[in-house]
């Protein structure tokens, strides 16, 4: 996945809030965040099933935030529900799971079920996070996902562009 520093890249985002063409969100992009492009999303991903809708990356092409709305059903009051229900389906989808934390948050006026979770790595674990909530009654994902080192490393920046995300 972290092959994204051969994919295509577009010009820094604009410091201005900017809504995303394909989903529901409106965010506030960072001149420090790399967007992929189409092409570099599709060179990334190259299946189809799970390709994000969109892709930013940090300078140092090491930590991804992709988006994917998904034709899933989701209803606003079930989002509390995925705190106790996703744990059991990324531990049936990740193998070796090494930490694995659930919980609600509020990230401007809508609720996210938020999981984090490492795996085994080389040199170093590898950092999942996925933030899903209802979006127009659809399963909206933010997956970040790196190096444990290289989030922390640019952490400043992930928190604060994922605390601007807007639900439309």
């Amino acid at each position: 996945m972290l092959t994204l520093a051969a994919a295509v890249l577009s010009g820094a985002a604009l410091a201005v809030p900017v809504k995303l063409p394909t989903i529901p969100v409106i965010l506030e992009p960072n001149a420090r965040l790399l967007t992929l492009t189409d092409a570099g999303i599709t060179k990334a991903f190259p299946s189809a099933a799970g390709r994000p809708d969109a892709v930013f990356l940090t300078e140092d092409r090491k930590v991804t935030v992709a988006f994917e709305w998904r034709e899933g059903k989701l209803a606003p009051n079930q989002v509390n529900d995925l705190v106790a229900q996703f744990p059991a389906v990324i531990r049936a989808q990740v193998p070796n799971i090494k930490t694995l934390k659930a919980s609600l948050v509020q990230i401007g006026n809508t609720p996210w079920a938020q999981f984090v979770f490492t795996t085994p790595g080389q040199g170093d674990d590898l950092r999942r996070e996925l933030l899903m909530t209802s979006a127009l009654g659809r399963i909206l994902v933010v997956t970040i996902a790196g190096n444990v080192k290289d989030y922390s490393r640019n952490e400043a920046l992930i928190r604060t562009f994922a605390d601007s995300l807007r639900v439309n």
